[in-house]
């Protein structure tokens, strides 16, 4: 028999550092994802990128300078303050037979002047920011058609006030779009001067084709178009986990129905698809319901691929030890389905509903796009790009596809996001990474 060590000196505390054994503490694996997500600088960006607009989406109304349906007939197509403004430069003054005097105006837009500015109507600078009022300035041309320049007013420096209450009660916060808060209150906003003639408005981002703010359509926007793929990725991933889950516990009848659907489903292509759907629902809808419409359009179009995975993945969960015992120990069918089966197949689902939102978000902008969509006078990001179809729009007015860039951004960054989180859900991809780094 081997004695018990009685040597106080040859205990595990006094051993030389190189003969101990490191101690690995355990993780979860939501710890491990979690700690794998944050090492990949892509997907953190990702998801940040994400919160801010999801967040700026459900505080529209408020850092809108005015309701999304606001528009002035007198400022059509005027282009962003950020960037410049139109002026108005007097070319020259002519007479006809009666002698009476007629003006020729020219409007140019210059790049960084004129629009937002730090200097008051004296030219003394201020840290408020300022914007010109706008105004028309009545043209006549050689046969003496007149014709109606709006530019800015350069005589004229209106600051930007902020907090600032507006004349109608509005949305001012909402989960995007959803339980909306009434109010009055603006982040920002101008107020028309005294005696002052022509529009007092701020375009940050210029005005659309009915004279409303592109800044604000684009804010309200972003509550529809990302909130289709939330709730569309929602929905789809629940119908694809119960039939998928159902279909591979049970098989028979059941089994052989669901996958043949998916399998219909699936040969049919995506767009086509919910092309398809669209066109056998009326048009005459409000806008509520037609949302309503194409979330239920494309989580019906998009839950066979997920169906048919999560089948494969309980035909062998199911085999497993722990399904056996809790079978054996007497529990129902549904709680072995929804206890033990279906939360192991949670990585996957999140891994995938986070790659598959960009595919919804594109569907509801190629609807809306094509004109079946969200209609107007609500807004989306799609319906806003359906002004941006015409070249003659893109080579004068090119600011009308920048809501195009708020819909790349999402894309990329529900990408980025859904990239890492497939990286950080595979244990193989760390393993041969630390080979390598070996």
């Amino acid at each position: 028999m081997n004695e018990p060590n009685t040597n106080p000196e040859s205990t595990p505390e006094n051993d030389p550092p190189e003969s101990r054994a490191p101690r690995r503490i355990s993780r979860g694996p939501w710890k491990t994802l979690w700690s794998r997500l944050l090492k990949n600088r892509l997907a953190v960006w990702g998801g940040l990128l994400l919160i801010f607009l999801y967040a700026v989406s459900c505080f529209a109304g408020f850092l809108s300078p005015y309701r999304y349906d606001d528009g002035d007939a007198s400022t059509l197509l005027y282009g962003p303050m950020l960037f410049g403004s139109y002026t108005a430069e007097l070319k020259e003054i002519f007479a006809d037979e009666t002698g009476r005097e007629y003006s020729r105006y020219e409007r140019t837009w210059k790049w960084f002047s004129g629009g937002v500015h730090f200097h008051d109507s004296e030219g003394s600078f201020s840290l408020r920011p300022h914007v010109h009022p706008l105004r028309e300035y009545e043209s006549f041309d050689e046969h003496l058609e007149r014709e109606f320049l709006v530019a800015a007013d350069p005589t004229v420096s209106v600051p930007i006030e902020f907090f600032v209450r507006g004349e109608q009660s509005h949305e001012i916060a909402s989960l995007c779009g959803f339980f909306p808060v009434e109010g009055t209150l603006h982040l920002f906003g101008v107020k028309h001067p005294e005696g002052a003639a022509g529009s007092t408005r701020v375009y940050l981002l210029g005005s659309d084709t009915q004279g409303r703010d592109l800044l604000t359509r684009i804010l309200y926007g972003g509550q529809i178009s990302l909130s289709v793929g939330i709730l569309g990725i929602t929905l789809s991933m629940g119908i694809g986990i119960v039939i998928g889950g159902l279909s591979g516990y049970f098989g028979g009848i059941f089994d052989f129905f669901a996958m043949r659907l998916v399998e219909l489903l699936m040969a049919i292509p995506g767009f086509y698809l919910i092309l398809t759907l669209r066109a056998a629902i009326p048009r005459d809808l409000d806008s509520q319901t037609t949302y309503l419409i194409i979330v239920a359009i494309l989580a019906l179009a998009g839950w066979a691929s997920t169906g048919r995975v999560v089948r494969g993945m309980v035909l062998s969960l199911k085999e497993n030890e722990y399904s056996i015992a809790a079978k054996a120990l007497g529990a129902s069918h549904g709680r072995i389905i929804f206890k033990h089966v279906l939360p192991n197949t949670a990585s996957f689902v999140i891994v995938t509903a986070t790659l598959f939102v960009p595919y919804y978000i594109l569907g509801e902008v190629a609807l809306s796009f094509l004109g079946v969509g969200i209609t107007e006078p609500e807004t989306s990001w799609g319906l806003l790009l359906k002004d941006a179809q015409n070249s003659k729009i893109l080579k004068y007015h090119p600011w009308l596809v920048i809501p195009g860039f708020f819909i790349f951004v999402a894309v990329l960054a529900f990408n980025f996001l859904g990239d890492g989180l497939r990286d950080a859900a595979d244990p193989r991809a760390f393993i041969s990474k630390g080979k390598k780094d070996e």
